[in-house]
């Protein structure tokens, strides 16, 4: 097989969501818009190798699943189409995962290789996302922090109990939690880089209170940049193949409710979870809300910051707009608030303005 044949099935398989599709036709089906460190951007994303010796529950790679097509792309090979890529303007950036092979230091030697050779051999100075094998030693972790711009350990699920059930053979408190602790510690000396996790989203019975909880630790312990909530979709001849996909919705609240962790200071406790769970038909924030009405209505034109940020329908953007405004003008009506961000049919019962005007007039 040639290696234009292995970068197309590889990144096939580096997209999760796309286990069913067909082998892409061009080079422009391998690329994906991601948001970096560096801003939003066309990157290759790929695996180093499909080979792989876990066998977690859920995952198209396992070692019992004979369907997946098991393809091996070595550094030289790699790194050179990927320069041929950039060069022609096809793609700004490189995300490189694989599957654990023989030993995680064996394909994460590999992994680094590959972008060694892009930055020394090539001169490439872009944008790299590595993601750290499970398993491998913290001199390892290193490297791949030394050489590339983003790196990540991905956790798969909440906790230590729920790996163990979907992930044999791995371990978060063990294992991950260490290489995250140490990957927070080397950030220190870099102003431009940073790490960040994924987490399955109902592989394991897990509640979003768990989700939540473990991701609010992981942003306050170790500054992890960002979490990644992925919806669990069954994969066939898989032990999870007549498990119910998990509904989107339940990951866009999910990313509704991390958003408000990690941009507004909310904790996993002030969020309404029924039997543990976010309601999909609510937003959490406005549940926040109605459950603590005796905070409001707040005054737009003396409110700090942090209160703004908790009415809903303002966010971070909006509310250092309307702290801008106010020092030269007095706020008083709704159109006002409108051109500033404001989403005014959210906000308008927890918010007053001055004496005398009629907010509902102008909804």
């Amino acid at each position: 097989m040639d290696k234009i044949e292995k970068i197309k099935i590889l990144s096939k398989y580096a997209l999760f969501d796309m286990e069913n599709t067909d082998i892409p036709s061009s080079f422009m089906e391998c690329v994906r818009d991601v948001c970096t460190p560096k801003g939003k951007m066309k990157v290759l994303k790929i695996l180093q190798t499909s080979y792989c010796d876990k066998n977690c529950l859920y995952c198209m790679f396992r070692r019992d699943r004979e369907k997946t097509e098991r393809v091996f792309i070595s550094p030289e090979e790699l790194a050179d189409v990927f320069m041929k890529m950039y060069e022609r303007g096809i793609v700004k950036g490189l995300f490189l995962s694989s599957g654990v092979y023989k030993h995680p230091e064996f394909v994460s030697e590999k992994m680094i290789d590959t972008v060694i050779i892009l930055r020394k051999k090539y001169g490439y100075r872009g944008y790299i996302h590595t993601k750290i094998m499970p398993g491998v030693s913290l001199q390892t972790v290193e490297e791949a922090v030394k050489w590339s711009d983003r790196v990540s350990v991905n956790l798969e699920a909440p906790n230590e109990k729920r790996l163990k059930a979907i992930a044999k053979g791995k371990s978060i408190l063990n294992d991950m939690l260490l290489k995250i602790e140490k990957i927070s510690k080397l950030l220190e000396n870099y102003k431009r880089k940073d790490q960040i996790t994924q987490i399955m989203v109902g592989t394991s019975d897990e509640t979003d209170e768990e989700l939540l909880r473990s991701a609010h630790y992981l942003y306050k312990k170790y500054k992890v940049k960002r979490v990644y909530y992925s919806a669990f979709f069954p994969v066939k001849d898989t032990p999870m193949e007549n498990k119910p996909p998990t509904p989107k919705e339940r990951e866009y609240r999910l990313y509704q409710a991390d958003f408000l962790i990690k941009r507004y200071g909310f904790s996993p406790k002030e969020f309404t979870f029924i039997n543990g769970f976010l309601p999909l038909d609510r937003d959490p924030k406005e549940l926040w809300a109605e459950k603590n009405m005796d905070l409001f209505p707040i005054d737009v034109n003396s409110a700090d910051f942090e209160t703004l940020i908790r009415v809903p329908g303002i966010g971070p953007v909006t509310a250092r707009k309307i702290i801008e405004y106010r020092k030269y003008r007095t706020i008083k009506d709704v159109e006002q608030l409108r051109k500033l961000g404001c989403n005014v049919k959210k906000a308008y019962k927890y918010i007053k303005l001055p004496q005398g005007y009629l907010f509902h007039q102008r909804m």
